[in-house]
């Protein structure tokens, strides 16, 4: 070996050309180089420094293991100038921590697929010789993390050494021209101030996620009492007037209310959503017909002055009723032994109120029967 100097003034010896092997004969000029470095900027900040230290049964080997005089700590100072994976480089650390070392990768290249996915530093070579971090150190400042400055080696070192930055895990989000990185080395209280942060962003989202909700819960609640408003008085008028259209919309209204009931009744006698037609027909006695596939299965209130016409149509269906009462009228119209059920509605659906009526309209169908259902109330856009 001989002895030669760095761009920066760090002496160093070289292998001569031809000499014997050694254990550093493998790696470049500039890997040297770095970990000298390294070591050099370690021990100027009152650190022991050692090359090429391995570790227990050669489970890993670190560039430079810098140590506590007192032996407090230990810690691994990797050059790393030679491509790898970030998983790669993150198994590498992790065997080092396994035995209680934790390590800080350093580089001079640029868009280093690794950098921030293990505790890491970009170092640059100045002129006034010695090498500078220039990337690695940030700050929280506005609910971001921003660049934190540019230091020399041994002064980052040093701040490491005594955790005056720690390699924190960022969260929040970064301001140019700081790269998103993983982990940023950065003060104790800049780490704290971020989940401070993102504690109190967490608590405003779900405030105002709440907000959100009471809002919708109240409009549907106004909208519902709306409806209920409307329908009474809908319900009011129809009754008031006491005529036929009165008496349809009374069937509309106990058709809507059976849909839903009806959708799933069907749907666990059969275990298939069926179709529910979307007002009474009149072949099947001007009730709501309920299909499985194409098949009708069942038909929601039909007309029981209608029933006895139908009858043939409807004698393989279930009929669908509102009441014992709309029971008993229709199977006195229907075949021995047809099938009704007795459905629990709830709330009658709201139908929009019935046409006033007009002079020389055309007369209406025999009682409850033959009119469609006017079109329901649509919510709120």
């Amino acid at each position: 070996m001989y002895a030669k100097r760095s761009p920066s003034g760090l002496r160093f010896f070289a292998h001569a050309p031809g000499a014997p092997e050694c254990a550093l004969a493998g790696e470049t000029l500039a890997h040297h180089l770095l970990k000298l470095e390294l070591a050099a900027a370690a021990r100027d900040v009152g650190v022991h420094a050692e090359l090429e230290v391995s570790g227990p049964e050669g489970a890993w080997r670190a560039d430079v293991l810098a140590s506590d005089p007192a032996g407090a700590w230990r810690m691994a100072l990797e050059a790393q100038l030679s491509p790898i994976t970030p998983d790669d480089i993150a198994a590498r650390m992790e065997r080092m921590q396994a035995d209680g070392v934790p390590s800080v990768w350093f580089s001079d290249r640029y868009q280093l697929p690794w950098f921030g996915w293990v505790p890491s530093a970009r170092v640059k070579a100045v002129d006034c010789g010695g090498l500078v971090v220039v990337e690695g150190l940030a700050k929280f400042s506005g609910g971001q993390w921003e660049a934190g400055p540019q230091v020399p080696l041994a002064e980052f070192l040093r701040w490491v050494f005594a955790s005056r930055v720690v390699s924190h895990w960022r969260r929040a989000l970064v301001r140019s021209p700081l790269q998103a990185r993983r982990s940023v080395w950065t003060a104790p209280q800049y780490a704290q101030q971020e989940v401070v942060h993102l504690e109190a962003e967490e608590r405003r989202k779900r405030l105002a996620q709440e907000e959100k909700r009471r809002f919708r819960e109240e409009e549907r609640a106004r909208w519902e009492r709306f409806q209920e408003r409307r329908r009474r008085e809908d319900l009011e008028r129809a009754r008031a007037r006491g005529d036929h259209e009165g008496a349809i919309h009374a069937l509309l209204e106990r058709q809507a209310a059976l849909e839903k009931p009806a959708f799933e009744f069907v749907r666990r006698e059969t275990g298939i959503h069926p179709f529910v037609e979307d007002g009474g027909v009149a072949e099947f006695a001007m009730g709501v017909p309920v299909y499985v596939g194409m098949t009708p299965y069942g038909v929601i209130c039909p007309v029981a002055s209608r029933v006895a016409a139908a009858r043939d149509r409807l004698a393989a269906l279930v009929l669908f009723v509102a009441s014992g009462r709309e029971r008993r009228r229709i199977a006195a119209q229907a075949r021995p032994g047809q099938r009704i059920e007795v459905l629990d509605g709830g709330p009658a659906a709201v139908p929009s109120p019935p046409p006033l009526p007009r002079q020389g309209a055309l007369p209406l169908p025999d009682p409850i029967g033959g009119a469609s259902a006017p079109p329901a109330a649509a919510p709120p856009g």
